[in-house]
């Protein structure tokens, strides 16, 4: 991977995922920097191909700060030292690197869409379909992908929404042989033409198994 489609997976991951605005982007010897911005929030966002040291963290929080922002974001495509993750994890920096990449995966036509339900739905959901005991829902590990790009946490319920697109959808996105085949593919997936399942996010999907 190049700096570039790094770049390209992070802009979409807060435009497309988490529906920020990029107000502010330059190029620096070192790497990227870019300003996202959603209602009163903002969003500093670091983006190189070098090795992270805790002196980056500190020099990227400090300009995150002058800057107003509330939200860090540093990724490279190299790894992130031990210090300096751990200084990040005390400022709430989040970490896109070589041991935890990202990338972003709804544009996959294999992927559902996902969503983040909001306290009173969440509530609703978890009383209809757990009897008011969210540990019975079905599991989801805030480590995987769809949940880092929405950016949940645990005790948040996702939807989980699977559609078959109408067939000519897919033939004008991928072409008519790869169309076709890939409408026949999700039909198979999703006999009804839509699914719809919920998860609850949890730290640890491996307790749950035993």
């Amino acid at each position: 991977m190049s700096i570039s489609v790094l770049w390209e997976n992070v802009k979409k991951i807060w435009e497309k995922g988490r529906g920020y605005s990029l107000i502010e982007l330059s190029d620096t010897e070192r790497g990227k920097v870019a300003i996202f911005q959603k209602g009163d929030s903002k969003a500093y966002v670091y983006v190189t191909d070098r090795q992270v040291s805790v002196q980056t963290v500190r020099r990227v929080i400090n300009e995150a700060n002058e800057r107003g922002c509330s939200e860090i974001m540093i990724a490279t495509l190299d790894k992130v030292t031990t210090q300096a993750e751990e200084v990040g994890k005390e400022n709430n920096v989040e970490f896109i690197h070589k041991g935890a990449p990202l990338i972003y995966i709804f544009d996959h036509w294999l992927v559902p869409e996902h969503r983040v339900l909001p306290p009173d739905e969440a509530k609703r959901i978890i009383e209809k379909y757990a009897g008011g005991n969210p540990e019975l829902l079905p599991k989801i590990s805030v480590r995987d992908p769809a949940v880092r790009i929405l950016r949940a946490k645990p005790g948040d319920i996702i939807e989980i929404r699977r559609r078959v697109p109408p067939k000519e959808e897919l033939i004008k996105r991928y072409g008519k042989k790869f169309g076709e085949k890939a409408y026949e593919i999700l039909r198979e997936l999703t006999p009804a033409g839509e699914e719809i399942s919920y998860r609850i996010v949890v730290e640890e999907t491996e307790q749950y198994l035993y």
